[in-house]
């Protein structure tokens, strides 16, 4: 059994749809497998349409 999670930004130009179990969002979220506790949990990662992660600096 899979369980999934979505990971949007905030307040981006759209409203991301997160609500379910399918990628169905405009912005095309990757899926990334993540195994907690012995469960996969499917991470759907959501781009942001306001070009944000191209701002930010990485650590």
């Amino acid at each position: 059994m899979a369980a999934t999670a979505h990971v949007a930004p905030l307040d981006d130009l759209i409203e991301h749809e997160t609500g379910g179990d399918e990628p169905l969002c405009v912005c095309g979220p990757e899926a990334v497998p993540v195994e907690v506790g012995g469960l996969i949990v499917w991470v759907y990662v959501h781009a942001s349409l306001d070009g944000r992660e191209f701002a930010e600096e990485v650590p």
